[in-house]
């Protein structure tokens, strides 16, 4: 066993054990607190944002408004989980309700799970972010072109969104199709759905939003660790943070349970007879997870003291914008001081999803919805959250953009 490994193992132990202590002594917000009263019926339309009689809605209006059954909302306050609720339901017309437990697809923010796990792998020696990243594949390697004859595509371009690939997004697999292997995808051959994976342009030359070069860092994820993806993620990054309701696995099984199911933007039940779609590209929009995972995962890139789970050193980089994007090495990342912030949207075809993690405070937020006009019901959640707890981080900065 290697020194790097041993090194790893123990930080996973310490994390383990530190994370569970830590919810233990979280003190959770009372329903009748003012401040939930507040978001919870103080959501107010996009359009009347700074009109002084704006109608305030509640939660389970504004879903009902939308046609999304449920949503899923987990407020973090000084690095615990303060509230954790379900609103609505997991199927329109069901009696079965959302809790803090229930899974959703949560589209791109797999990115953000996606480059901790890199980084975990950095902190073990198996990856380096500035190597060509030819030097880590075995199953595919990155087509030689005019674009890459002097700059290298390196996990840290891939990550930032700054290495030149194309294929902005993927569509989703409905019940039955046949998936791609992580090869089909990159070379754009059936059963994919997606052009095939090429440089456009320079690596390191400007920020092009790309699932595709995601796709090539699930690649080398499993070619060097010798795991599929979903198997390397479990080991790297939901065991060690206690993430018991998470799984790249795709498609989804039935036994997994307590799965909000996939409806359009008129609320209607889609993607039958199973109830969801399944998303083969793992690390750029793969993910299934619950707000109580997440909010654990959003403590564990805000913690900077103990590296129990990534190195500070990493862990200032992944918080670090690189140049010419908007991205540090996975999460968006926007202003300063008591407003630095990082977060990451995602809309599959049957969901919409938002985490954020405020650096200064430790205070953050998950919200999962189960429907395509899920984002719309979103930005109001976020923005009533902000009132009531009375964030210094202001959705009206600029930050709260597009989830693609």
């Amino acid at each position: 066993m290697t020194k790097h490994l041993i090194v790893a193992l123990t930080a996973v132990s310490t994390l383990t054990f530190a994370l569970a202590g830590s919810f233990a002594r979280a003190e959770r917000l009372a329903a009748d607190d003012p401040r939930v009263l507040e978001f919870e019926s103080g959501l107010i339309d996009r359009m009347e944002r700074g009109l002084d009689d704006a109608r305030r809605w509640s939660i389970h209006e504004r879903l009902a408004s939308y046609g999304v059954p449920g949503a899923a909302i987990a407020i973090v306050r000084n690095g615990q989980i303060a509230w954790l609720e379900g609103y609505g339901t997991k199927l329109a017309g069901r009696d079965d309700p959302v809790d803090g437990d229930t899974v959703f697809s949560v589209g791109s923010v797999s990115k953000v799970v996606n480059a901790a796990l890199i980084l975990r792998l950095v902190a073990e020696g198996r990856v380096d972010l500035d190597t060509n990243v030819n030097e880590y594949l075995e199953s595919w390697q990155v087509p030689g072109s005019r674009y890459n004859a002097e700059q290298d595509v390196t996990l840290r371009r891939i990550l930032s969104h700054t290495a030149g690939f194309n294929v902005h997004g993927f569509a989703d697999y409905p019940p039955g199709a046949e998936l791609p292997t992580t090869v089909e995808i990159l070379e754009g051959r059936p059963p994919a759905r997606n052009d095939a994976v090429r440089l456009t342009s320079t690596p390191g030359e400007l920020m092009d939003y790309s699932g595709g070069g995601i796709t090539v860092s699930q690649a080398i994820v499993e070619d060097v660790t010798g795991l599929s993806y979903a198997a390397a993620a479990q080991r790297y990054v939901f065991g060690p943070l206690g993430m018991t309701r998470s799984t790249f696995v795709n498609p989804l099984p039935a036994s997994h349970g307590n799965i909000a199911r996939a409806h359009d933007e008129r609320g209607r039940p889609t993607a039958l007879p199973r109830g969801w779609e399944a998303m083969p590209e793992q690390a750029a929009s793969g993910l299934w997870t619950s707000t109580r995972d997440l909010a654990r995962f959003l403590i564990a890139i805000n913690d900077d003291s103990s590296g129990a789970f990534l190195p500070r050193e990493l862990r200032d980089d992944m918080l670090t914008r690189e140049p010419q994007s908007w991205h540090g090495l996975g999460p968006r990342l926007n202003g300063a001081g008591t407003t630095r912030v990082f977060h990451h949207g995602g809309a599959n075809d049957s969901y919409r999803a938002w985490i954020e993690g405020h650096v200064e405070s430790g205070d953050g937020l998950v919200v999962l919805t189960n429907g395509s006009e899920g984002a719309w019901v979103r930005s109001e959640i976020r923005k009533s959250v902000e009132d009531a707890f009375d964030w210094p981080v202001k959705s009206d900065g600029g930050f709260e953009e597009p989830e693609f």
